[in-house]
């Protein structure tokens, strides 16, 4: 790992307590988590009596629950699902094993790309990365390797904020971040600095247009896109991709 990756790490495990009561006060991320969960579920063979998921960066399981939720919406028996959670972060990963967790769910501290170098070709059905792309050095790394493990038909699932090449959205985004998510950090005693960070990683991220292209480089096909209602239309997304069947 870089040395920036160590920091990041780092300060998310000093936010890892409150972390989950910072994100309960962001309008719409749990329900959000869920429409990136299903939209992974409803691009994933259904078929397959079973299937291995990769939620990369999954911090403290929210995500990874949103997996389990969207799963068992569509229908499919909770046993059919094996499902792994990734995060480079000990504390995030810690709150998330605190957790109750069904049989067929593990949780791994890892970097992702290091993690999904270690994995064969075309063996996993589903991945999901959400709020991760931004924090990854080697963005074209990570994508060509969800590539590679992808199964013929499999899905990956982008959610993030991204806010370039919309002035609109730029000035949105700094607004609620010097606003309200950077003073409810000091009030909430959480670690500030993580939150700076959030708005300038925002800030700097990759258009939705170039999220797409990453996945239309690696082979990816079917590529969609939505955002959301409200003051985070143009500014929260879910970009999906499938490999070619």
């Amino acid at each position: 790992m870089t040395g920036r990756e160590w920091v990041l790490a780092d300060a998310f495990d000093r936010a890892a307590p409150t972390y989950d009561a910072m994100v309960a006060l962001s309008p719409g991320y749990h329900d959000q988590l869920r429409t990136a969960a299903e939209a992974l579920v409803a691009r994933m063979p259904s078929g397959a009596g079973s299937a291995r998921v990769l939620d990369l960066g999954c911090g403290s399981g929210a995500s990874t629950q949103a997996l389990l939720d969207a799963w068992a919406a569509a229908g499919r028996s909770p046993a059919g699902l094996s499902a792994t959670g990734v995060d480079a972060s000990e504390g995030m990963v810690a709150q998330a094993r605190a957790k109750a967790w069904r049989p067929g769910v593990e949780l791994v501290v890892a970097d992702a790309v290091a993690y999904l170098r270690e994995q064969p070709d075309a063996s996993v059905d589903g991945v999901l990365g959400a709020y991760l792309l931004r924090n990854v050095p080697d963005r074209g790394a990570l994508v060509a390797e969800v590539a590679r493990v992808l199964r013929p038909g499999g899905a990956f699932v982008i959610h993030d904020y991204s806010v370039a090449g919309s002035a609109v959205a730029q000035a949105i985004w700094a607004a609620v971040c010097h606003g309200i998510i950077i003073p409810l950090a000091v009030v909430k005693r959480s670690d500030v600095p993580l939150h700076r960070y959030l708005y300038t990683s925002v800030r700097d991220f990759d258009s939705v247009a170039r999220i797409c292209r990453r996945l239309q480089e690696v082979g990816l096909v079917d590529v969609r896109h939505r955002t959301y209602p409200g003051w985070q239309s143009g500014v929260v997304h879910t970009v999906v991709g499938s490999s070619p069947s």
